[in-house]
């Protein structure tokens, strides 16, 4: 393998291992595909298209977004000071069109569909077969085969750089806990609660009479096809954790304390997820002093079991990374 070689697999692990850890988390990052028609004939049902996560897009553009508890694939018609307002290419109306849907915060969009010339770049159909735990595993080794195989057939070629397949191990050890813990934060989100202080209330659902307090429940959903130890709080809600299995929601009591200002308000409760390493009361310790230090923990954790397997391995082995004579 030449050095560019070497670049070319850094850069493909780094997309392939962030994208499997997400899909069993629920939550796409760098690829995705489309699940239903809303973005024909642009996105028709399952492609898989590339996400740009550090980019929250602009009008016009194609986003990726939680949309009632569901990731959405849809273009950004306007926005807003309460968010942005979708649509589907192949929708007549937008997304929140007669107070359907809520705009979308910023919070909620996690990345923009990659495009070249205004066109989505995109594998036609390969959803069909990644839309699955063992679909992605394959992709994932697909990948990985990829930046491993066709080493030994290019034989005449001069000695570059020497380097031992536990130089690699570490490297990928490194690699996998950098993205747990990428992928674990960029999971977060949250749930709004929206409701009207008015005098007419108790007319329309969310309208409440200034002064009083409502005690209601709220969903939270584990998307996730493994357990997650999770933690919400909010003005509405004090601090609470509990532990979801893959795909279990559970309703949780809100209390609002509605103001004498009439006018319509909307609260947030925040919702953090982390894998299930640590036991839930250690998790609780460690997001009191910062959110992100049970991930970091979590993600050392791994990195070092990692190592402490790594003499199970066997020996060393010296790879000759190789460029063609001329």
């Amino acid at each position: 393998m030449r050095a560019s070689e070497i670049l070319l697999s850094v850069v493909i692990f780094s997309l392939v291992i962030p994208s499997i850890i997400g899909f069993f988390l629920g939550r796409p990052v760098f690829v995705s595909y489309v699940y239903s028609d809303s973005m024909y004939p642009t996105l028709k049902r399952w492609d898989v298209f590339f996400i740009n996560p550090l980019s929250k897009g602009d009008v016009g553009d194609i986003i990726v977004f939680n949309l009632s508890g569901k990731w959405t694939v849809h273009r950004v018609y306007a926005i807003t000071e309460e968010g942005y307002i979708t649509k589907g290419d192949n929708n007549v109306a937008t997304d929140q069109q007669d107070g359907k849907n809520p705009p979308i915060p910023r919070d909620q969009v996690i990345g923009k569909v990659i495009t070249v010339r205004g066109k989505p770049v995109k594998i036609p159909g390969l959803g069909k077969h990644v839309n699955s735990p063992l679909g992605m595993a394959l992709l994932g080794v697909a990948g990985l085969l990829s930046i491993v195989s066709d080493s030994e057939v290019k034989r005449r070629r001069k000695r570059r750089v020497v380097i031992t397949t536990e130089q690699v191990y570490i490297g990928l050890a490194g690699l996998l806990a950098m993205a747990m813990i990428f992928v674990g934060s960029m999971s977060w989100g949250g749930i709004d609660v929206t409701y009207a202080s008015t005098l007419a209330g108790g007319q329309k659902e969310g309208w409440y009479l200034p002064g009083s307090v409502v005690e209601k429940n709220v969903t939270i959903s584990n998307p996730s096809y493994i357990p997650m130890l999770v933690i919400a709080e909010g003005k509405v809600l004090d601090r609470t954790a509990f532990v979801l299995k893959g795909h279990e929601e559970i309703s949780v009591p809100i209390r609002i304390e509605v103001p004498e200002e009439t006018r319509v308000y909307r609260e947030r409760i925040s919702v953090y997820s982390y894998y299930p390493i640590l036991p839930l009361s250690i998790v609780e310790r460690l997001y009191s002093i910062e959110p992100h230090l049970p991930l970091i923990i979590e993600g050392l954790m791994v990195f070092f079991g990692m190592l402490a397997i790594k003499p199970l391995l066997g020996e060393p082995e010296v790879i000759a990374v190789r460029r063609s004579k001329k």
